[in-house]
Parts: C-alpha cells; structure tokens; sequence
C-alpha cells in the first residue's frame, strides 16, 4: 500500500511508540491504580495502531492478504465494542476561581461503577482518590443532579443525588495545606456560638455533642451522630425533611488552638445542601 520507504519507516516507528504508550498505561499506570482521564484516547490510539498495522504489513499474498483482513476486522469490532461500553463516560472538571484547584468526576454511562472523584498526575493522567457513594447505578453526571460550589478558594463542595428520590448527599474536598494531624475534631472546635455576619439573629451553637442552628426566626436542633466530617477541616450535618442539612467548612483564617477550639478571628462558612442557589453565609464566633 505505502511504497515511500521513509514513511513506511516513519510510519511503523510511531506504531511501535504508540503500542508501548498502551502497554505501559495497561502495564505500570492501572496497577498503581492511574487511570487516563479520558478514556477516548486509548482506544483513538488503538484505531491508529490498527490503521498502521493494516497499511504497514500489506501482503502480496492472497491467503495472507485475507488474514490480515480478518485480524484486523476483529480487532476493530472489539475495540469498537469496549469503546461502547467502557469508553463512554461523563466527565465533569471544576476549578477553583483562582484556576490553582480542580474537582475532576468521572461517570461510566453504561457499567455499574460509582461516579469517581480523579487527582490530576500530568496533563492526562488521574489517580482515583474518591468515590460518590450510591451512585453506581444512578447516573449522578448523565441526570444533571449534582452541584459543585467552591468554598474559601481551597475547598469544593459536591452535592449529588444517589437515587431518583432519595436524599442529597454531599463530599467534600479540601486543598488546603496543614500541618494538623487526623484527629482534629470540627464538632469539638465549633464550641461556642457563631453568628452571621449579615444578621446576628441567625447562628449555630454547640456544645457536648449538641448542636442548635438558628434560621430565620426558627431553632433547629441536632445530636452528634447527625454530624459527618470530611477531613479536618468541614463537617456535614444530615437531617430528614423536617430540619435543614448543611455543611460547616472551616474557613482558611481559622487556627486550632492547644485545646482543640478556633481561636479567635477564624471564621466559617455555612452551605446548605441543596441544588438551589442560595448564598453561602460566613459566621464569626461570638
């Protein structure tokens, strides 16, 4: 097919360098758990490589002229076929508004894996780190049912709905450098009262595992097995219908203190879980 010698060289050295970019992706990156961030890139590679293969080794002979057809053929419907059901996906990248962070999901449309959080490793490489619980046969990306909101710069909220009517349910992911160990505890260092910075009469208060959040007027009350952290840094607080749930994020000019509380000046931010756009407020300790 191809006679210019120096493109058929050309040719079957980029084939070579493209079979051992797979092999290694296959072979050294899934074993350590890396994954490419777009999954159309191997399998474009393998419609190229196959495409080379198929002009490179044309043969003269009519029986080996027909093996090659049918090799390649295979090799085409299986990749096409893995294409299909593996290379399917939905992905979502959020930044910071800064640009400095990101949030990437990824979502396989047609097999029953859970929603994935990725950490970028070079420009097209991810590392899974996290998980969206539940959404493994709810489609989180493919329905529109999730929100991402930045916090402080340094931290993503992500809200998402696991079933078609089941409850919200919200990880979060901080990007923030510490030097604090696991074990602070969020709860513990919320004691005290905090209040709105926009309007006094709304606040949270804690103290010995009781949490009361005044909303407009009404006083809600919560016990620590409704609270959930995430990290050292933000805590989640689950309620039925009858309550609100929302997300504590410690904001970045709080200091833990030697007896586990905020010191003074450190601030927090207090989402509500939910898809609608209602406005993060900032609270102050009293």
């Amino acid at each position: 097919m191809i006679k210019n010698k120096p493109i058929k060289i050309t040719l079957f050295a980029v084939a070579v360098l493209l079979i051992i970019f797979q092999a290694l992706v296959i072979g050294v990156a899934a074993p350590k758990e890396y994954q490419l961030i777009y999954d159309w890139i191997f399998y474009g590679i393998n419609f190229v490589i196959i495409a080379f293969l198929f002009f490179l080794l044309h043969s003269k002979n009519q029986f080996m002229k027909w093996m090659q057809w049918g090799f390649g053929l295979a090799l085409l419907v299986a990749n096409t076929t893995f294409f299909y059901h593996m290379g399917d996906v939905n992905m979502v990248v959020s930044k910071s508004e800064d640009g400095q962070h990101e949030v990437i999901l990824k979502e396989y449309k047609k097999m029953k894996d859970e929603t994935v959080r990725l950490k970028r490793r070079g420009f097209i490489f991810g590392k899974q780190t996290a998980a969206l619980t539940g959404s493994s046969t709810y489609k989180t990306i493919e329905e529109n049912s999730f929100k991402i909101n930045w916090i402080s710069g340094d931290t993503a909220i992500v809200t998402y709905q696991a079933s078609e009517k089941g409850a919200l349910q919200q990880r979060i992911f901080s990007f923030r450098s510490s030097d604090y160990v696991s074990y602070q505890q969020v709860a513990v260092s919320l004691t005290g009262k905090w209040l709105e910075q926009e309007n006094s009469q709304n606040y949270l208060m804690y103290d010995a595992g009781e949490m009361v959040f005044a909303k407009d007027g009404e006083l809600y009350y919560y016990k620590a097995h409704d609270t959930e952290q995430q990290g050292i840094f933000s805590l989640v607080i689950k309620s039925d219908e009858k309550k609100p749930s929302f997300t504590v994020v410690l904001n970045s000019d709080c200091i833990f203190g030697d007896d586990g509380l905020i010191m003074d000046g450190g601030t927090i931010t207090i989402a509500q879980v939910s898809f609608d756009d209602i406005e993060n407020k900032v609270y102050f300790k009293e």
